[in-house]
């Protein structure tokens, strides 16, 4: 052991430390990027995450069940998602235990080289590793901003959800005939006004495609029989029965 600690292995073991705790942290922040990007543009995109949350959310209306929590929703996505097969906040939990193992062991580094009376060299070396480590650490914290977006993209996928898909669906599942008034409304006189042939439904769809694909005189269950599910589609409606029913 004196042997390690007169090498300046303390140093060499916290510097490790902090080196794959900062490697962890730029992964975590390259994925939230992608993740904050993904989440501006919620209604286009492509991503893995926001297409399940979006499907899922959007299947909740169609079953006519609704999601009368969003937060709740959100978070439950977000604490599911892995990445390289681990959940986020197990990373983050894993980069916490970096800092305090490299601060332990710079500080108990430090004390056991002065019991065994080495250099004040090697005593300073190894009680500086690790203040050193962390503020850098810390540093890139503050500069990249990682701990902040996290929160950054829970409020941006909230306020889609929340403020423009929900009402959105809500209209077009239990307000049909008010929707199909606001399109003839808003939509068609517009276009006759400007001379324009075309049928407002080509423009803008502001319908559910349960109003667009079924004609009025059918029934609730031939409705439902007209429609035509994905794969994945379906997958994701049974685990909303399935949920939902308990």
């Amino acid at each position: 052991m004196a042997e390690f600690l007169n090498h300046y292995g303390v140093v060499y073991g916290v510097a490790l430390l902090c080196v794959l705790e900062i490697a962890v942290k730029g992964m975590l922040g390259h994925t939230y990027r992608r993740l904050i990007k993904a989440a501006r543009d919620m209604g286009h995109s492509r991503h893995r995450l926001i297409n399940a949350l979006r499907m899922k959310f959007e299947t909740c209306y169609q079953l006519k069940i609704g999601v009368p929590n969003v937060e709740v929703f959100v978070e439950k996505y977000l604490r599911h998602y892995r990445v390289f097969g681990l959940y986020i906040k197990t990373w983050e939990t894993f980069c916490n235990q970096c800092m305090l193992l490299a601060m332990i062991g710079s500080f108990g580094g430090g004390i056991w080289a002065m019991v065994l009376d080495l250099e004040r060299s090697v005593i300073f070396a190894s009680l500086f590793a690790g203040v050193l480590g962390n503020g850098i650490i810390l540093l890139f914290d503050c500069f990249f901003g990682i701990g902040n977006k996290l929160e950054i993209l829970r409020i941006d996928m909230m306020d889609f959800l929340e403020n423009i898909y929900k009402p959105r669906l809500e209209n077009e599942t239990f307000h049909t005939q008010m929707m199909k008034e606001y399109q003839q409304e808003y939509f068609t006189e517009s276009w006759e006004e400007q001379g324009d042939s075309r049928p407002s439904e080509k423009i803008v769809s502001l319908m559910s495609r349960e109003t667009e694909t079924a004609p009025a005189e059918e029934s609730e269950p031939e409705r439902m029989l007209s429609f035509e599910f994905t794969k994945e589609e379906e997958e994701v409606i049974r685990d909303v029965i399935r949920e939902y029913m308990g």
